[in-house]
């Protein structure tokens, strides 16, 4: 089989049609350049070159050869090319496990990002309970989770990522649904549509958490927060509800946001990943991650503020 430098020196003067001009184009002398090429035709068999005093031609099988030759440069120069990207993180695929409430801004921000700074690697999303997550993780089933207030595991990363400030959801019908901002204790009396518990432990409890720092246990209602919204029941249900910001910039009909004047807490979505894994796609992910949300990327987390799954 042609080593890779015989071949770029036979395309060299195939392309020239002159031994001293491929010679100068390869930045060697011409006698090397002459025995490389006479080895070559020792190891097909055959002449690829009429030489002449006055002209050097391809013979039929220099130009056969020289087509594949081509192919062959230009394959292994791809895949050169293509290794040392995917050694700086450039290609590949990442597979994302992601808290509902990521859905609404933050996800679409870091594939927005993704895709000018990275856009041959390529992302996987799935969207997954916390609970779920570190197991998911650690068995290599996915690479890295973008999570609101994640479950804490052994060997695991976490990074925070983004805070925001925490809402009231409540269907249109509501006594307070046109106020501007409200206390959460004016929703004391009311009950909470949440999910079980055992989905998103620490989520849950940190909602609970904002509700008794501000005087009273919340009464949690039989009904699926997550399920009434994919069906479209939460007017319905006349929801009163906990969320991230975010999630108010796309409601479903019936529904509306409103300010909370306190707890002042603010909802923390983290980074989190398999501490041990070395992927160069992963490390040039969270890069572009820091770059998006700046402002959190040299605090410590995770936290215990956050709401959703």
């Amino acid at each position: 089989m042609p080593e890779l430098r015989h071949l770029r020196y036979f395309v060299a003067v195939a392309e020239e049609l002159n031994f001293s001009r491929a010679a100068r184009r390869l930045r060697m002398a011409q006698p090397p350049l002459s025995v490389a090429i006479r080895q070559l035709e020792q190891e097909l068999g055959a002449e690829l070159f009429v030489r002449s005093s006055r002209e050097v031609t391809l013979t039929e099988a220099g130009r056969t050869l020289l087509e594949g030759a081509r192919r062959t440069l230009a394959d292994a120069e791809r895949a050169m090319t293509d290794a040392r990207r995917a050694a700086a993180g450039e290609l590949g695929s990442l597979r994302l496990a992601f808290s509902w409430s990521a859905r609404f801004e933050t996800l679409p921000a870091l594939g927005q990002a993704l895709k000018t700074d990275l856009p041959d690697v390529v992302l996987f999303t799935e969207e997954m309970w916390n609970a779920r997550m570190a197991d998911a993780l650690r068995g290599g089933s996915h690479d890295i989770a973008v999570a609101l207030c994640p479950e804490i595991a052994g060997e695991l990363s976490y990074e925070p990522l983004r805070r925001e400030a925490v809402v009231a959801l409540l269907s249109a019908q509501h006594a307070l649904a046109r106020e501007r901002a409200i206390p959460l204790g004016a929703l004391a009396d009311e009950g909470f549509v949440l999910f079980p518990r055992e989905l998103a432990p620490r989520l849950y409890d940190t909602l609970v958490g904002l509700c008794r720092s501000v005087g009273f246990e919340p009464r949690v209602r039989s009904e699926s927060f997550h399920s009434g919204w994919e069906l479209g029941l939460l007017a319905e249900l006349r929801v009163v509800a906990i969320v991230p910001a975010s999630v108010a910039r796309d409601l479903p009909n019936g529904v509306t946001s409103v300010a909370l004047c306190e707890p002042t807490d603010r909802l923390e979505t983290d980074l989190v990943w398999r501490a041990d894994d070395s992927s160069a796609a992963l490390a040039a992910f969270l890069e572009v991650a820091r770059r998006v949300f700046e402002p959190l990327a040299a605090t410590s987390g995770p936290s215990g503020a956050a709401f959703a799954g």
